[in-house]
């Protein structure tokens, strides 16, 4: 599903994939979520890292990617990675090196210490990566808009998602893109990879309580939506302002 301009949503995937730049961006992986949910004495099964790679894998096939760019928080752990992380981000990494020419890296609020590991593969990581007018970050910082030159934004972070009630009361949660336009510029917010984070309802939420500092500064509300149902479809849905009537 088209975007903007040559950004794709690979459907049913939270991926999109850049037909100019022959690029497929995921973001948000947090892997290491189960383990260090272990560590603080809640233990659930070690399902996500299967799950990633699949989705990675079939968007991969689907888009015909030849390159990988991950949107930061490959890792979830804040502080010290320990072995079992470092272990899945490694066999990760490992994997995109294989399946992809070029797989590239930028660095997320959670992705502290992982120049050890991407050293190794000679992945290299960026604060903020720019390529033929487009320009992703991971959305945790303010960034200047005057200094951004690219006409296209790509960001993560905020775990787009919205809820939505039935007339009992019934609670549906759905992983969204974002799209829509800001100074002059587009704007895609891609949902979280991982299975396990927890979305921001940004048709629930007040401006001032999403946790970009950026997307705080934009009027989401004219905001184009796509919803996915898992390992099925996409929902095209209304624009924020109109969904926060559900929520």
């Amino acid at each position: 599903m088209k975007l903007i301009e040559n950004v794709i949503a690979v459907e049913p995937y939270p991926v999109i994939y850049i037909d100019d730049l022959d690029l497929m961006v995921a973001s948000d992986l947090h892997l290491g979520f189960e383990i260090v949910s272990a560590e603080h004495g809640v233990f659930i099964p070690r399902v996500q890292f299967n799950r990633t790679r699949k989705i990675i894998e079939k968007s991969a096939k689907k888009s015909g990617a030849g390159r990988i760019l991950l949107l930061g928080d490959v890792k979830h752990e804040f502080s010290e990675t320990g072995y079992h992380e470092y272990k899945e981000v490694s066999i990760m990494l490992e994997y995109l090196k294989r399946r992809f020419r070029e797989v590239i890296l930028v660095k997320g609020n959670h992705d502290t210490f992982i120049v050890r590991m991407t050293r190794k593969y000679g992945i290299e990581v960026y604060d903020i990566y720019n390529e033929k007018g487009y320009t992703f970050f991971h959305g945790h910082k303010d960034v200047n808009i005057s200094d951004v030159k690219s006409r296209v934004l790509i960001m993560g972070h905020e775990h787009p998602s919205i809820s939505l009630f039935t007339d009992i009361g019934v609670r549906e949660k759905l992983k969204v893109f974002l799209y829509g336009e800001w100074k002059g510029k587009s704007v895609v917010v891609l949902p979280a990879v991982s299975y396990f984070a927890e979305g921001s309802d940004v048709n629930v939420l007040p401006k001032e309580e999403l946790i970009s500092p950026l997307l705080r500064k934009m009027d989401i509300d004219k905001f184009k939506v796509v919803g996915i149902l898992e390992d099925d479809r996409y929902l095209e849905l209304p624009e924020v302002g109109k969904l926060r009537k559900y929520g």
